[in-house]
C-alpha cells in the first residue's frame, strides 16, 4: 500500500509539473547592476524558437526592471550595452562577446545583482531552477574567467605562433575542466531544467551514444518545452545524418514560389547544402559550389540549398534569401527553411548544428557523406570517387 502510495503521489507531482507547461505565466525580473551607467541593458530569450528581447519597463539610475510572459520554463541571458560586455579584436568593428550571465525564466519574481565590469559574474534569485544555477555559477566562475582571460589574450597573440600555441594549449585544459564540471551537474541533477539547458549546449561536447545516454536518463518533465525538444532533435539528427541512413523527406517552397518535395530527385546524387544569407562562410563556399555543380549536373548531381534565415518575419527572410541567390548566382533548387518551419523545421530534424553544413545522398535517398564547413578538397574528393572523374 506504502509503495502504491508514492508511485501515485510521483504521478501527480510529474503531471501537476507537467500542466505548468503551456499555461501562461507572468514574471518580473529586477536587475541592479552596478557601473551601468547610462548604458542600457536588455533580456533575450527563447519563446518556442523565436527570439525575443525584453526591454526595461521601467529604469532609475543602475536598477532595471523587466516584464513579461513565459508558457514553458525558458533561459533568458542578461545582455549589455556596456563596453566590457565585449572585446574589440580588430580595430573598427569586429568583437568577441564576454561570458554571458544566464538564468531560468518560470514565472514570478527574479532579482538580479551584478556588476557591468563583469556581468557574468552576477547573482539570480527566484526559484528552485535559479538556485541550482546560481550554484553552477559560483563553481564555474574561476574557470569562466580564465577562459575568457585566455581568449582574450590569444587575440594579441596572432603575430607570435609559439606563446599563442602556448594560451591556446592552456585553454583547451580550462574548457575541459569547464565541461567535465556540467557532465558532472548534469549527472546528479536529472531533474533539473539547468541539466536540459546545459545538455542543449553541448552536443559537440559529448560522444553521440554518450549524448543520447544523457538525454534518456533526464526526468520526463521538461522534454516536452523547446528545449527539450531541441535536445532531441540533436540526438534524432545525428542518427539521420550518419552514413547509410535513409535521409528525412520534406516539401518546401522553393525560390520560383513552387512546392519541391526531395523525393522527386531518387535515381539522382544529392548534395545538401545547409546556408543562409548571413553566413559568410557559407557565401563563401558558393563558387566552389558552382564549380562542382557545373563539373557534375550531367553526371547525375543534383543540389538542394536549404536556407535558414535569421528572423521570425516570413517577407523579411524571403527577401534577404532571395538576394543571396541572385548576388551569389546560384542556379541549382532553393528552399527556404522559414517556409512552414513550425512543422517541418529541416535544420532541426537533421540536427544542423552548424553553417554550412553538406550532406551528400545516393541515388536511393541515402547518407553518403557529412561534413561540416565550406567543404573544399574533403566535398572535390568524395564526389571524385562517386563519379570517378
Amino acid at each position: 500500500m506504502i509503495k502504491k502510495t508514492m508511485i501515485a503521489a510521483c504521478s501527480l507531482l510529474l503531471a501537476a509539473t507537467m500542466q505548468t507547461i503551456g499555461q501562461q505565466k507572468t514574471f518580473k525580473v529586477t536587475a541592479e547592476v552596478k557601473g551601468q551607467d547610462t548604458y542600457n541593458l536588455a533580456i533575450s530569450r527563447l519563446s518556442d524558437g523565436k527570439r525575443i528581447v525584453d526591454t526595461a519597463i521601467s529604469r532609475a539610475g543602475e536598477h532595471f526592471v523587466f516584464s513579461g510572459s513565459v508558457t514553458e520554463p525558458v533561459v533568458g541571458t542578461l545582455t549589455s550595452s556596456h563596453p566590457a560586455a565585449r572585446f574589440e579584436v580588430v580595430k573598427g568593428g569586429m568583437f568577441m562577446p564576454a561570458p554571458s550571465l544566464d538564468f531560468i525564466i518560470t514565472g514570478g519574481e527574479i532579482t538580479i545583482s551584478a556588476n557591468a565590469e563583469e556581468l557574468y559574474k552576477g547573482t539570480v534569485k527566484g526559484g528552485k531552477e535559479n538556485k541550482e544555477l546560481d550554484e553552477l555559477h559560483k563553481l564555474e566562475e574561476p574557470l569562466v574567467a580564465k577562459e575568457w582571460e585566455l581568449r582574450r589574450k590569444s587575440m594579441g597573440l596572432r603575430k607570435d605562433t609559439v606563446a599563442l600555441k602556448a594560451v591556446l594549449a592552456e585553454n583547451t585544459k580550462v574548457k575541459a575542466a569547464l565541461m567535465a564540471m556540467r557532465k558532472q551537474f548534469i549527472e546528479k541533477h536529472p531533474k533539473s531544467f539547468v541539466s536540459m539547458m546545459l545538455l542543449s549546449r553541448m552536443n559537440g561536447d559529448y560522444e553521440a551514444t554518450a549524448y543520447e545516454q544523457a538525454y534518456n536518463k533526464l526526468a520526463d518533465t521538461y522534454k516536452e518545452t523547446y528545449i527539450g525538444k531541441y535536445v532531441a532533435s540533436r540526438i534524432s539528427g545525428a542518427k539521420a545524418t550518419t552514413e547509410g541512413a535513409k535521409a528525412i523527406g520534406f516539401t518546401k517552397i522553393d525560390n520560383h514560389g513552387q512546392p519541391f518535395t526531395l523525393s522527386s530527385l531518387k535515381g539522382k546524387y544529392v548534395l545538401l547544402d545547409f546556408w543562409g544569407s548571413w553566413c559568410g562562410p557559407c557565401r563563401a563556399s558558393h563558387p566552389h559550389l558552382k564549380a562542382v555543380y557545373e563539373k557534375y549536373k550531367d553526371k547525375g548531381l543534383e543540389i538542394v540549398g536549404i536556407a535558414e534565415e535569421k528572423t521570425d518575419d516570413l517577407e523579411t527572410a524571403k527577401k534577404s534569401w532571395l538576394k543571396a541567390i541572385e548576388s551569389d548566382g546560384m542556379t541549382w533548387i532553393q528552399v527556404l527553411n522559414n517556409y512552414d518551419k513550425k512543422t517541418s523545421n529541416m535544420v532541426m530534424a537533421y540536427g544542423i548544428d552548424g553553417f554550412p553544413t553538406k550532406i551528400l545522398l545516393d541515388k536511393e535517398g541515402k547518407v553518403l557523406f557529412k561534413l561540416v564547413g565550406d567543404g573544399g578538397d574533403e566535398l572535390d574528393q568524395k564526389l571524385k570517387s562517386v563519379f570517378g572523374l
